[in-house]
C-alpha cells in the first residue's frame, strides 16, 4: 500500500483519485498527435519592379514634398486609389495596393525598397491626387483637451 492509498483508505474515493489513472504517458502521445503546426504568415509585399532611372528621377527630381510628411504618418488607399485614378508609376501603383491596409510612410519606404524622401514626394502626389488619404500624427488643434494639455506641460517645462 502506498501512501496515496493510505491517505484515501475509507473515504470511498480510492479509486476515483487514484494517481494510476491519470496515465502521462497516453496524455503526452494525444498531445503530440493533436500538436498543431502554426501557419505562417504570407511574407510582406515587396516591390519588385526596379528600374535603371534613380529614384529621384521618379519624383521629377524633386526631393522634398508639399506639405511635410512625419515618418509616422498613417496612409490609407482611398477608393479612388483601388481604381488607380490619379495613379501615374508602378511605385504609385504598390503603393496603393499596399495601402488597402493602412501603413506607415516608414512601412511603405521598407517594402518598396526606396528611400523615405522619395517615398514622402510620392505619397503627396498620391494623396493631391485623392488616391491616398494621409493621417498625420499628433493632436487636432481645435480639441480643447489637447490645449490643455500642452498648456499642463509647457507650466511643468517652466516649473523646472
Amino acid at each position: 500500500m502506498d501512501e496515496w492509498e493510505a491517505l484515501n483508505k475509507g473515504t470511498g474515493r480510492e479509486s476515483f483519485d487514484s494517481p494510476s489513472r491519470f496515465d502521462l504517458g497516453s496524455v503526452r502521445h494525444v498531445a503530440q498527435l493533436t500538436k498543431r503546426v502554426r501557419a505562417q504568415p504570407p511574407p510582406p509585399p515587396r516591390f519588385t519592379h526596379r528600374s535603371l532611372v534613380r529614384p529621384y528621377a521618379r519624383t521629377g527630381g524633386r526631393t522634398r514634398p508639399a506639405k511635410e510628411l512625419a515618418l509616422e504618418a498613417l496612409v490609407a488607399t482611398t477608393e479612388r486609389g483601388r481604381w488607380y485614378h490619379g495613379v501615374s508609376s508602378p511605385e504609385q501603383r504598390f503603393i496603393c495596393d499596399l495601402c488597402v491596409k493602412v501603413h506607415s510612410i516608414a512601412e511603405i519606404a521598407a517594402f518598396a525598397g526606396l528611400p523615405l524622401g522619395v517615398v514622402k514626394v510620392i505619397v503627396d502626389d498620391l494623396a493631391n491626387s485623392g488616391a491616398v488619404q494621409v493621417q498625420q500624427p499628433g493632436f487636432v488643434l481645435s480639441d480643447a483637451s489637447s490645449h490643455d494639455f500642452m498648456t499642463r506641460i509647457l507650466e511643468g517645462l517652466r516649473s523646472l
